[in-house]
């Protein structure tokens, strides 16, 4: 997926502009962290024995070779392992601690 296809699929994501606005708030030796997601919501991963919706609508056990359908990644070229890709999340808002400038939150999850 190319960020031009993930711009035009969603609705709701970070760009640059926005995030500088958030920042004018933040001390520049601010801490920048991101949330921590779990593996199954991305595509492609293997989500046998979950709990989830099934084929024809109803909840149950999703039975063997079950594959996510969710998150697209964007992929680059691994610049030390030349046949292997990084994948990166889009990030979805930051998260405003008002109480809180010595990090800031980005959230992966909407």
């Amino acid at each position: 997926m190319t960020p031009k296809e993930f711009k035009d699929k969603h609705k709701y994501y970070l760009t640059v502009g926005k995030l500088k606005e958030y920042l004018t708030e933040y001390p520049d030796d601010a801490l920048v962290v991101a949330q921590r997601v779990e593996d199954r919501y991305y595509e492609g991963v293997d989500i046998s024995g979950m709990t989830g919706t099934l084929p024809d609508g109803t909840s149950g056990t999703l039975p063997p070779g079950s594959k996510a359908t969710g998150w697209e990644t964007l992929k680059k070229p691994d610049p030390m392992f030349k046949d292997h890709e990084i994948e990166y999340s889009a990030v979805w808002s930051p998260v405003l601690y008002r109480d809180d400038k010595e990090c800031f939150y980005l959230d992966l999850h909407y």
